[in-house]
């Protein structure tokens, strides 16, 4: 089991290209072409994954769909992808993906049966666009055009909320990296999860910060 850290900053439209230069002024490049990323998330009627994301409870889990390309219709996420497990604890995070198979899709349909949370039904879509880049060793990602949609009665439903912020992830797995990152990166970290904040926007009817 390979454990990862995670280190995020929000920023706003007019701090990425100061981000992006500093990224080039520190010999950093490119690590692979933008693309869109665009995740189904479950959760259980109490939505106990979202509580305990947002009180920081460990160990806890995320259960998704995803596909790098966009899509509107939630049978063809379950036709299309894996089924991740997102863990995040202690020692830091560490995903669990699963191939689907024409069983499991029966099954996903109608719900998974996770032994944490019981029965778990898709309840958020999000989409974003991502930019990949390495610089000293570290994965820096920036998500942009960040997108909420609800899913009710297994569809994902048309009107989608857009976030103001974008997200910043640094993803390393050496802990000798964690002063470094703290000392290199010229902005704030900060938590930030696109789950709470979809779960907020299009269930809760608040957030943090209004779009």
């Amino acid at each position: 089991m390979s454990f990862r850290k995670e280190s995020k900053s929000t920023l706003n439209d007019g701090k990425i290209s100061t981000l992006i230069k500093w990224i080039f002024q520190n010999n950093g490049s490119v690590l692979f072409p933008e693309r869109v990323v665009n995740s189904v998330y479950f959760d259980n009627k109490n939505l106990n994954m979202y509580f305990e994301s947002v009180e920081g409870v460990l160990p806890r889990k995320k259960i998704r769909l995803r596909l790098y390309k966009s899509e509107d219709y939630l049978k063809n996420f379950l036709n299309d992808t894996n089924l991740e497990f997102k863990i995040s604890s202690v020692e830091g995070r560490y995903k669990i993906s699963k191939k689907n198979n024409l069983k499991d899709l029966k099954k996903i349909q109608y719900g998974i049966n996770d032994k944490d949370y019981g029965l778990c039904r898709p309840v958020l879509n999000v989409t974003y666009l991502r930019t990949y880049y390495k610089i000293k060793g570290i994965r820096l990602t920036i998500d942009r055009k960040i997108n909420y949609k609800k899913i009710k009665f297994f569809k994902i439903l048309p009107y989608a909320i857009q976030d103001k912020l974008n997200v910043v992830e640094l993803k390393y797995s050496s802990n000798k990296l964690d002063n470094k990152i703290l000392d290199l990166f010229p902005f704030q970290f900060n938590r930030f999860s696109k789950y709470c904040r979809g779960i907020e926007f299009t269930q809760k009817k608040h957030c943090d910060e209004n779009i």
